[in-house]
């Protein structure tokens, strides 16, 4: 049986970071990918990072019923298909989820026994050092994001299970014993 596991966390808290490190670890895991109509980094390739579209194809697609979660962050639309959960789990693989808490609320309606992992800083002052550092954004994009991450960290409450980043390869070893501890757990379950 296939699992589903959410990886969420607010922007900077190192969670494509953690996900890319956890799925080269194990090749039963399989990360999804999300469709967005954001622009392509340097460095990003299409279909590999994201399906990167436009607004008016993403807007089709939720008309269309094709997005089990989608939202609209930071001026881009992001969202998961049905389609990239059903090829991964039909395959026999775990699927991995990199979303943000409105995400992982969708997703856990959706799908209860989806296991989640909210991701924490290990403070609001250190996630603003790490957005800055990471050059990514403007003064007041970043300012937008710590906001926005203050008020997003009630919400990791809802999830299963919590894992502080203070230190990389710590956190990187307990989402790895997490995911290994709930697919043997559940495996024994329907054994």
């Amino acid at each position: 049986m296939s699992n589903i596991f959410i990886i969420s966390a607010p922007s900077g808290c190192g969670k494509t970071s953690l996900v890319k490190e956890l799925c080269l670890s194990y090749s039963f895991l399989k990360q999804t990918i999300s469709h967005t109509t954001r622009k392509m980094r340097f460095g990003e390739i299409n279909g590999r990072d994201y399906i990167f579209t436009n607004t008016k194809d993403f807007i089709n697609n939720i008309n269309g019923n094709k997005f089990i979660e989608h939202q609209q962050v930071y001026d881009n639309f992001y969202g998961t298909s049905f389609d990239s959960i059903r090829q991964i789990t039909e395959s026999g693989q775990d699927a991995v989820l990199e979303i943000d808490y409105k995400g992982m609320l969708s997703i856990k309606s959706a799908i209860p026994s989806a296991i989640s992992i909210y991701i924490m800083p290990p403070s609001i002052t250190e996630l603003q050092n790490r957005l800055i550092a990471r050059g990514l954004d403007n003064r007041e994009v970043i300012n937008k994001r710590v906001s926005q991450a203050a008020n997003e960290l009630n919400y990791s409450r809802f999830s299963d299970y919590t894992i502080v980043n203070d230190d990389f390869n710590y956190a990187l070893k307990a989402l790895k014993s997490l995911v290994l501890w709930s697919k043997i757990s559940r495996n024994k379950l329907f054994n």
